[in-house]
């Protein structure tokens, strides 16, 4: 097995511990021949001297894209699993900044239950509300990637489809980066290994989380406004681009679209309560102390209890 690990690097002020943690735990945790293929673009240049000391870890300049927040993130990701899949490898896994494996063997246990039928494992961010594939933890075949090329976002056209309202109908989700892979499951009748919170202890509902007894997640980390499916029901802003981007403006003319869209993003925060984001960043703030203040016994209490 040959492991390539894609990280789209962003570290927010207060949080550098976190790229330290990271790094730690997926070399402590991870056996065999492994590289970690990081975008480092939006890595803070006194913070690149930290990766370029792992030596497994093989940093990348992407050519910029005028992209921002989820279709960023994945175009950056798919460049990095292809930077992987050119260099050999047989499986690749995602991760984020604030994620990392928390157990030993986590990637050859993963990696041997897949299967031609079931080509991927990953994380269930929210299993009532957010039931796709989520990038903070996965393990991917790379034959899977080879021979179907999955997109992490959706196009147009197929936002627009008739196969994508029934996938939405089925499995409610919020359609940001995974999307793509749970979509293409869907359509082609693939199964995926659905790795779903497994706190045992916990802090919070959402920051703090352990998705199948392998990957942790901080949650939120590198986004400025700590909101996310569930946070209180949908979201007024997420439950809106929800629908809009599940084809309700497919027969609408683009450049009003696109109009729309970008009146939306204007509007959008005005309509969600400030203090309900003030709750959110003081529960972040809170788990993320109790991690950085002894990391192995907050891993330990949210594994065991």
């Amino acid at each position: 097995m040959k492991l390539g690990i894609a990280v789209v690097y962003m570290v927010r002020e207060g949080s550098e511990c976190l790229l330290d943690l990271h790094l730690d735990h997926i070399r402590r945790h991870t056996a065999g021949e492994f590289s970690i293929y990081g975008c480092v673009n939006r890595l803070a240049t006194g913070l690149r001297s930290r990766v370029s000391a792992c030596p497994e870890f093989v940093a990348l300049e992407l050519p910029l894209a005028a992209l921002r927040e989820s279709e960023e993130h994945a175009h950056y990701l798919e460049r990095l699993i292809d930077a992987a899949l050119s260099d050999g490898a047989t499986h690749v896994a995602v991760l984020h900044v604030d994620s990392f494996p928390v157990r030993p063997g986590w990637s050859e246990d993963l990696a041997g239950r897949l299967t031609p039928s079931c080509p991927f494992a990953a994380a269930v961010r929210e299993s009532r509300l957010d039931r796709k594939p989520f990038t903070a933890g996965m393990v991917i075949s790379g034959d899977f990637l080879r021979e179907r090329r999955p997109r992490f976002l959706l196009g147009e056209a197929e936002r627009g489809s008739a196969a994508y309202r029934a996938y939405r109908r089925r499995f409610r989700h919020h359609p940001d980066s995974g999307v793509g892979y749970g979509f293409l499951a869907f359509r082609e009748g693939l199964d995926w290994l659905q790795l779903e919170r497994t706190n045992r202890g916990e802090d919070h509902r959402h920051f703090g989380s352990i998705y199948g007894d392998t990957f942790f997640h901080l949650g939120a980390a590198a986004w400025k406004r700590k909101d996310f499916p569930g946070s209180r029901g949908p979201t007024v802003a997420l439950d809106i681009r929800a629908r809009l981007s599940g084809g309700a403006l497919g027969l609408v003319p683009k450049r009003v679209r696109v109009g729309i869209k970008r009146a939306l993003n204007r509007t959008l925060p005005a309509l969600d309560i400030g203090r309900k984001y003030a709750a959110n960043e003081a529960a972040f703030l809170a788990v993320r102390e109790r991690l950085f203040s002894d990391p192995d016994a907050y891993i330990r209490f949210l594994r065991f209890g």
